[in-house]
């Protein structure tokens, strides 16, 4: 449908952006919905905001039911030390949860964007449910409500990182650039905090699941020589997996998330998969645990043919690496990418990593028993992992990542037609129009879309570990997020860069 403003909306719009720039929407432009749970919302954000942990505990003891009590102070604590406080921004557009309105709100410092439903009983007394909305964005004008200048995000940034630094809701290093320019590059926080030392732009951090962009371009590369072909079975280069599945699940279904091959929400197969030190001994723990693969996959086993995100199939994809090139999984990375893209500070061999003098340590709020206690950052455990998988474990830098991605858009890891392929969406996880956004994915890259920003790269996320490599080919950006706080660290940082660079607006249709 073509969209067409009439004169008077053209105005009204155009008054309203003008404005935007000298008024700023903050918490006094929000007008509360006529709902039961506002007064419930309106004690939370109190509550929430100051911080006290005694008035969010009385909260809490107020509206839940009494075995939930310390399970509930916990879940706001979490959600505190993702966002810090919040203002309110907007009533959500349509209802998650019928009757119950999403209340949309803006970290204060974090400036990323959560939103919060609270659902009461019939009595009004008690808290029957409260979801809590993150990673997407409000549809609709946002703040800034213009792209930023490319001149004049260099100083913004500095003074945002610098506020969230103070504030503890980052750690890590920041890499922003246009084409070949260096828009903004800054290191912040420590690597490591016992012995007070410094992130700098040349530390490595944990990349987690961003590894899997590296598989990718590994296969990518394999088929361009001929080795292998995205439409080959696994059973051709795995002889050891089940036939009846291997002769079923292709390159290409692993690649997309597609396959149905997955473990990974199976506990006991998690801490096996974590002693493995190699790519072997992870094939032995898929056999092993078969009979454990999800929702009764295994009998009568047929491919899925639908997206379904496991580490499983990457890390199947490794063993074909190995199989297909004779080379360590490491050494293919180090030899075909790293080097060819001029990666100096990133290892994929675990015994490297463990030597680093410059690696990040990770931080979280969980300790050693994994209980949750906000207010002090245990390091996450360093042996948690024995090796690098084809789905996670691989240390980089932003400089590194920038370079890499370069690498891809030059042509110089792989040529332009494979390229496209690996950019092409061969399966969707979720779309939604009410939310205007897209999730959608391609060969081992994530080809998303969030009102006009379309981004295409990879995040990660593990204790202690946040990535987020995204690249926008409408403006030629590029934004390369490293955090060793881990979860919602780096995503506000590379959230809040994407309003500045494609603010979320959708123009009002008319007839």
């Amino acid at each position: 449908m073509t969209t067409i403003f009439s004169i008077s909306k053209i105005v009204i719009y155009l008054t309203f952006v003008l404005m935007s720039f000298t008024m700023p929407q903050k918490a006094y432009d929000f007008e509360w919905p006529q709902h039961r749970s506002v007064k419930v919302f309106k004690e939370l954000i109190k509550v929430y905001d100051e911080y006290d942990l005694e008035k969010l505990e009385g909260f809490v003891r107020k509206y839940y039911p009494e075995e939930s009590v310390q399970k509930k102070i916990k879940h706001w604590a979490k959600v505190y030390s993702e966002f810090g406080a919040l203002e309110p921004f907007k009533v959500a557009d349509k209802n998650l949860i019928e009757d119950s309105p999403g209340i949309w709100f803006r970290g204060k410092d974090s400036k990323n964007w959560v939103q919060l439903i609270i659902v009461m009983n019939d009595s009004i007394d008690q808290i029957t449910l409260n979801p809590v909305v993150r990673g997407i964005r409000p549809v609709g004008p946002l703040p800034p409500y213009s792209p930023m200048p490319v001149e004049k995000l260099n100083q913004y940034l500095k003074e945002y990182m610098d506020a969230i630094v103070q504030k503890d809701l980052f750690s890590g290093n920041v890499l922003v650039a246009q084409g070949n320019e260096i828009l903004f590059q800054g290191a912040y926080g420590l690597r490591d905090k016992t012995l007070n030392q410094r992130n700098d732009l040349e530390t490595s951090f944990g990349i987690a699941s961003t590894t899997k962009t590296f598989t990718a371009i590994a296969i990518a590369q394999l088929a361009e020589t001929g080795k292998l072909k995205f439409s080959d079975p696994i059973s051709k280069f795995i002889p050891s997996y089940p036939k009846d599945i291997a002769d079923q699940v292709t390159i290409h279904h692993l690649l997309t998330h597609t396959s149905g091959i997955e473990f990974d929400d199976y506990e006991p197969f998690n801490e096996a998969t974590k002693k493995a030190k190699s790519f072997n001994e992870l094939i032995n723990v898929q056999l092993e645990f078969m009979d454990h693969m999800n929702e009764g996959r295994r009998s009568n086993f047929k491919v899925l043919n639908e997206y379904d995100y496991t580490n499983d199939g990457f890390d199947l994809l490794g063993a074909v690496i190995e199989k297909v090139s004779g080379l360590s999984y490491a050494r293919y990375i180090e030899k075909y990418i790293f080097e060819p893209a001029g990666m100096v500070n990133s290892f994929a061999d675990i015994d490297l990593i463990n030597k680093s003098a410059n690696k990040a340590k990770g931080y979280s709020y969980y300790d050693e028993d994994h209980n949750f206690r906000l207010g002090k950052r245990f390091e996450a455990d360093p042996a948690r992992y024995s090796m690098v998988g084809g789905a996670g474990g691989i240390h980089s830098s932003v400089s590194d990542l920038y370079r890499y991605f370069k690498s891809i858009n030059e042509e110089v890891l792989i040529n332009g037609k494979t390229k496209e392929l690996m950019f092409s969406v061969h399966a969707t996880p979720y779309s939604s129009e009410d939310l205007d956004t897209d999730s959608q994915y391609g060969y081992g890259f994530a080809i998303n879309r969030s009102g006009k920003a379309n981004t295409i790269g990879h995040d990660g996320v593990d204790l202690g570990i946040g990535s987020r490599f995204a690249y926008y080919p409408e403006q030629d950006i590029y934004v390369i997020v490293l955090s060793n706080y881990g979860s919602m660290a780096g995503s506000n940082v590379a959230n809040h860069i994407k309003d500045l660079i494609e603010p979320n607006f959708i123009p009002v249709e008319t007839n």
